[in-house]
């Protein structure tokens, strides 16, 4: 009887003949194989791990725009990843030599109080400054185990255990082309074998802090153009109006001080002085005249000035036009006599104008730095200049009124007829000659305006157009003076029925007057064409049309809150229509577009 061999055991026998078979073949066996798979697949996780890592640091480094806080997340994240005592950035400067910047490291618990980056910490390696950068100018990164087992000289040790670095890896950070710094990991307490995937993240992440350097000096360059722009437009502003109070003003205290104040502003200096030379001291003797300081300088009004200096040896150059801009005066090959004076004043650094009245130098336009040295920008100047020369111009023209102020009170009297005549005039062009009421010009002018207006505000507008009831009959008869008089009192008294300022009463031609009613509804525009009949049959003017009749009027009214949908034109068109269809139903009355019926629109 044969026997029955359990299925559990065909599988492990199975794998013992084709192991003996692989070994006599020399073949790996199936353990071999299996293991080899293990490995493999834990090098997979790993490398997805460490690619995951570094999307998540790739992440938050885009997801700022601060250089500051890229950094400090970046050098964070790469430590506890790498799993080291210490992530810094170190930042080469322009001879090569740099520094490790404080704001940009991170330690771990234990190491963060050393005194390795507390504050931005120089450190000047021979090597990479007579190289350029050595390695890292290449691209190639560093990697040591032990700084005790790789040959470093002694001078290098010392340095590494001042900062107790015990094992290191650096890779270059690069921005464009240019190597910008360093970033390095580093372990305190022990030597460290680093990993190929370690040195390859570190590397990664160097890059991306790279392109995120290049993002924050794109981005500083923009907002410094567009600093730029706003500071060279408010300065064109301030240029314009004072130009403008220049021109306009001829009162120099009033100028002087506006000018001094809004320079100050646009150039945010400590404080702008205007310096007139007395006249007949040779330029030698003076005081300032207007200033703007800040709070916590002294003022220079009223202090007289004795600069023999001045007048001796520079006077005659600022006569020719010359300006002086100084960016520190000790380092400016400035006379002791020259420097005291300034001195005096707590001047640091400034910029000397010119103010020249006709052929003579008149004073000096300061702008002064008392804080600090400060350096000047060309746009800063060519403000100064432009300035300085309408000043100069106002100071030529007050001259000018001086010698001729006898000119000036008849030019001021003749100033005043101008206005009024021009006053008159735009008065006369509104109005209407006879009613004094505005005129049709006006009233084209004005119902334009308030139907864009009420278009806008999505609100009522109203029209009222009103005719005397058989005015050439009262003109034939009683003729065109008194058909005038007559006008007059119906323009006078419907002008007094309108209550609201923005209402305008206007004569629409002839005998025929209009009325504008904004925010005026259909029932608040039948109250006040109702309110005109009566008041002009309240006149009670006798009219030849039969016995005891009396000056009427006709009144069509039309309201629509005005669209795109509908026309001006039209609008008026409805008023129109509604006036005739009172006249059809016997005048001496009001219609509103909106009682007509159907068949009479269409007409």
């Amino acid at each position: 009887m044969n026997k029955i061999i359990p299925q559990s055991i065909l599988p492990t026998i199975g794998r013992q003949i084709i192991n003996q078979i692989s070994r006599l073949l020399g073949l790996p066996t199936i353990e071999n194989l299996e293991a080899q798979l293990q490995e493999k697949t834990e090098q997979l996780e790993q490398i997805y791990a460490q690619q995951k890592a570094i999307y998540r640091v790739i992440s938050k480094i885009r997801a700022s725009l601060d250089l500051e806080t890229i950094f400090q997340t970046t050098t964070k994240e790469t430590c506890r990843l790498l799993g080291v005592e210490r992530v810094s950035v170190y930042r080469f400067n322009e001879e090569w030599g740099g520094e490790f910047v404080g704001d940009f490291e991170f330690a771990e618990v234990g190491w963060d109080e050393l005194e390795f980056t507390d504050n931005n910490t120089i450190w000047n390696d021979c090597y990479l400054q007579k190289h350029q950068g050595g390695r890292y100018r290449s691209n190639e990164t560093l990697v040591v185990k032990d700084i005790y087992q790789v040959g470093l000289s002694q001078c290098h040790i010392e340095i590494l255990e001042q900062f107790h670095i015990r094992a290191y890896a650096t890779a270059p950070i690069f921005v464009k082309q240019k190597l910008w710094g360093i970033l390095a990991a580093y372990q305190h307490s022990r030597p460290r074998e680093w990993e190929t995937a370690a040195v390859n993240f570190l590397t990664q992440i160097a890059v991306q802090l790279g392109f995120a350097v290049q993002q924050a000096e794109q981005l500083a360059e923009v907002e410094q153009t567009a600093k730029d722009l706003r500071a060279a437009s408010q300065q064109q502003m301030i240029l314009f109006n004072l130009i403008s109070e220049i021109r306009e003003s001829l009162d120099l205290d009033t100028l002087f001080k506006t000018t001094a104040k809004e320079v100050r502003k646009a150039l945010e200096s400590d404080r702008v002085g205007i310096f007139r030379f007395y006249p007949e001291s040779n330029y030698c003797y003076g005081e300032f005249v207007s200033e703007s300081v800040l709070p916590i300088y002294d003022s220079t009004l009223s202090i007289k000035v004795n600069d023999y200096c001045f007048g001796e040896q520079y006077a005659i150059y600022y006569q020719q036009g010359r300006m002086q801009v100084l960016t520190d005066i000790y380092n400016a090959g400035l006379k002791d006599c020259h420097i005291q004076v300034l001195e005096k004043f707590q001047i640091k650094a400034q910029i000397i104008m010119p103010l020249i009245m006709g052929s003579k130098l008149w004073g000096l336009l300061c702008i002064h730095q008392c804080e600090n040295s400060r350096e000047w920008t060309a746009a800063e100047i060519r403000f100064v200049k432009q300035l300085a020369a309408q000043f100069s111009v106002a100071l030529e023209h007050s001259h000018l009124l001086a010698q001729t102020r006898s000119q000036a009170d008849e030019l001021g009297n003749t100033l005043d007829a101008l206005k009024q005549a021009n006053l008159k005039l735009e008065r006369l062009a509104r109005l209407d000659g006879l009613t004094q009421v505005p005129n049709r010009r006006y009233f084209d002018e004005f119902l334009d305006q308030e139907w864009l207006r009420m278009g806008r505000q999505k609100q009522f507008l109203s029209l009222i157009m009103l005719d005397v009831d058989y005015f050439k009959l009262y003109n034939d008869v009683f003729g065109h003076q008194e058909g005038d008089k007559c006008l007059i009192k119906i323009a006078h008294t419907a002008q007094g029925v309108l209550k609201c300022p923005a209402d305008l009463l206007a004569r629409y031609g002839g005998e025929e007057f209009a009325v504008i009613l904004s925010n005026t509804d259909r029932i608040g525009a039948c109250e006040v064409a109702a309110q005109i009949q009566s008041a002009i049959k309240a006149l009670g003017i006798l009219h030849p049309s039969g016995k005891e009749q009396i000056v009427t009027i006709s009144l069509g009214i039309a309201t629509q809150i005005p669209s795109l949908a509908q026309t001006l034109h039209g609008f008026i068109g409805q008023a129109d229509k509604a006036l005739y269809e009172a006249k059809q139903q016997g005048r001496d009355c009001w219609i509103h577009f909106s009682m007509i019926s159907q068949d009479a629109k269409s007409f």
